[in-house]
């Protein structure tokens, strides 16, 4: 099995990066990251100067909503030297994640880094908290702080996006001009855990980066869209917990994914589980490599305006057990119960929604011509 990739001309390993974040806060911690087996290691944001994070700062719903405050590195520069001098990579790449705010400020950091012995860099534009750049989403302004960067090192420069950045074509087209070798997306979302109504109260003290599984399904709408957009390599962010979640931003065109909250809810041992996992899928369906993979499920994606109307209607094609569920989300009545305590279904008022289908327990129905 071949699980090697190329993202921005670095060759790796694996399609697995450990995103920047407090699990890459220092060499002790990248180098979990890289003993675990991981292809690239992406340091926590690093800035001209050490930054206090509060406390607490992260934060987990009832429901597994994950939430932090955490924005850039706790260690002085001149630290970082040391804790890349003490990290024995081996076939790892190590990718430097800077935040400045201004283009000589990026550049100064981009130069330091690159001689500090950083593979490449990433470049982290839309932390969903606190100050982001005043660049963050005006395309003239953005090629400006990029332009400092990849004119001033020979390594290759990634842009870390939000989920807006993503999604504009203007943005996108400035980090083209200004020499970009890649992007990386999405970044967490900016949210809000809740309100204590008692106390008329937010259940945080700011706004922090949303994120786990519950942004997955966006951030694999925004690489599809970056992927049939922008000529970029693209590696994918957002609720990556398993090998199923990486297999998907791959076949959407990821060359590569980066694993991030999950390494908080299980350890760094959840990234040899899912390279593990990975390689007995891709076995069990016939994959030699990441490549057969890459982009394969692009090709079932249309645009709205060219889907062609279908007239489904749903059916039973299993045992159902008279629930109730499907009657009751049915907005067309074309749901009834049966004689047995059952349902049946009208034909000529059912418009194949599938809603039914979706929340049948026993998934006994199905859209049908």
């Amino acid at each position: 099995m071949s699980f090697g990739t190329d993202y921005m001309g670095l060759s790796l390993k694996n399609p697995i990066i450990v995103a920047a974040g407090p699990w890459s806060r220092d060499g002790a911690s990248i180098q979990r990251s890289i003993d675990a087996g991981a292809s690239a290691v992406i340091t926590e944001t690093i800035t001209l100067e050490a930054n206090q994070n509060p406390s607490p700062r992260l934060y987990l719903s009832p429901t597994g909503q994950l939430f932090n405050t955490t924005l850039f590195s706790g260690i002085h520069l001149e630290q970082w030297e040391q804790e890349f001098e003490g990290l024995h990579r081996g076939d790892c790449k190590l990718i430097a994640s800077i935040w400045g705010n201004t283009p000589s400020e990026l550049a100064y950091l981009a130069g330091k880094v690159e001689r500090m012995g950083a593979d490449a860099i990433e470049v982290s534009i839309s932390a969903p908290l606190g100050t982001r750049l005043e660049a963050g989403t005006v395309p003239r302004e953005i090629y400006d702080y990029l332009s400092a960067v990849t004119s001033t090192v020979d390594i290759p420069v990634s842009v870390k996006l939000s989920y807006e950045a993503s999604n504009f074509s203007g943005f996108t087209s400035s980090l083209e001009r200004a020499g970009v070798a890649g992007v990386s997306a999405i970044d967490a979302l900016k949210g809000l855990m809740g309100v204590d109504l008692e106390h008329c109260r937010a259940l945080m003290p700011t706004y922090g980066g949303y994120s786990g599984k519950n942004i997955h399904p966006v951030a694999l709408a925004t690489i599809a869209t970056l992927k049939q957009t922008t000529s970029f390599p693209i590696c994918g962010c957002g609720g990556i917990g398993s090998a199923h979640d990486a297999l998907e931003f791959i076949m959407l065109g990821a060359k590569c994914v980066q694993l991030a909250s999950v390494l908080l809810r299980e350890g760094y041992a959840v990234i040899p589980r899912i390279l593990t996992d990975m390689e007995e899928w891709m076995t069990a369906h016939g994959y030699h490599s990441i490549q057969e993979v890459c982009g394969a499920a692009l090709d079932s994606l249309q645009p709205f305006e060219e889907l062609p109307p279908r007239p489904l209607t749903a059916r039973l094609t299993g045992e159902c057990d008279g629930c109730g569920m499907c009657f009751n989300s049915c907005l067309y009545n074309a749901i009834v119960p049966g004689e047995t305590g059952t349902i049946r279904i009208d034909a000529d008022r059912c418009t194949g929604c599938g809603m039914c289908a979706a929340v049948c327990p026993r998934k006994a129905m199905e859209l049908g011509w």
